[in-house]
């Protein structure tokens, strides 16, 4: 074989070359593409149960909820709890939530509880829209169901804050009362008051100082108050 026919040999491999590499890119690009939304798809899933039970639990931690039979029974959802009272007595009942479901004016929060030792699992249903919301389950213990109730009208006040807690915050006192005002406005809005319980833990080593409140809504939620020299963390 001369030179010349060699040359063009050697080029027509090269091309065959070519062409098999690009046709083995367009193979796995073509099962990339097809295997690619599968995942995609169970993630939104999720993110769109999250988003239902997010969405359910804050408008139930963001109300105050009485009883449609009996006025003096009410009930407080917190993170992982939920408090009924009735005559002056609480009952804590601890859920943990296992999947959600929404719809127009309705979103429901399938739950597993426990209570006084026993346990069940149960659905929260909560329908209507703001200012007519309703709340029904079985796993309550005092009513079948509590409507939306009214939140404190004022702003909560907060009390018994003295020495040396006052200058352990460097005398942020009114910066720790709108802390305060702005948690219970959001996750106990029954309440009026926040009354600091007297005790004060000084973390020397990680620079924070906290302390407890005691709020007057039916369920008595204590709230924890951390600052840490800048700002203030309220919990509960």
């Amino acid at each position: 074989m001369d030179r010349k026919n060699k040359v063009m040999l050697a080029a027509a491999i090269g091309a065959i070359v070519v062409l098999v590499a690009s046709s083995a890119v367009r193979c796995a690009v073509s099962r990339t593409a097809d295997t690619a939304p599968e995942q995609p798809a169970a993630e939104q899933s999720q993110e769109g149960d999250m988003s239902a039970r997010d969405k359910a639990m804050e408008a139930l931690r963001g109300h105050a909820w009485r009883s449609e039979a009996d006025a003096s029974a009410s009930v407080e959802f917190r993170e992982g709890s939920f408090v009924e009272t009735r005559g002056g007595q609480a009952t804590v009942t601890a859920f943990e939530v296992t999947g959600s479901s929404e719809g127009d004016d309705w979103a429901s929060l399938d739950v597993s509880f426990v209570r006084d030792g026993a346990s069940g699992d149960a659905v929260v249903m909560l329908e209507g829209r703001e200012g007519s919301l309703r709340v029904a389950s079985d796993a309550f213990a005092n009513a079948d169901a509590y409507v939306e109730g009214k939140a404190s009208a004022g702003p909560v006040a907060v009390s018994g804050v003295t020495e040396p807690y006052t200058s352990l915050i460097d005398g942020r006192t009114d910066e720790l009362a709108g802390a305060v005002a702005d948690h219970c406005r959001k996750k106990v809005p029954a309440a009026t008051r926040a009354d600091f319980d007297g005790e004060v833990f000084v973390d020397v080593k990680g620079g924070r100082v906290s302390a407890t409140f005691t709020c007057d809504d039916p369920a008595r939620t204590i709230l924890n108050v951390t600052y840490d020299g800048a700002t203030f963390k309220v919990e509960g």
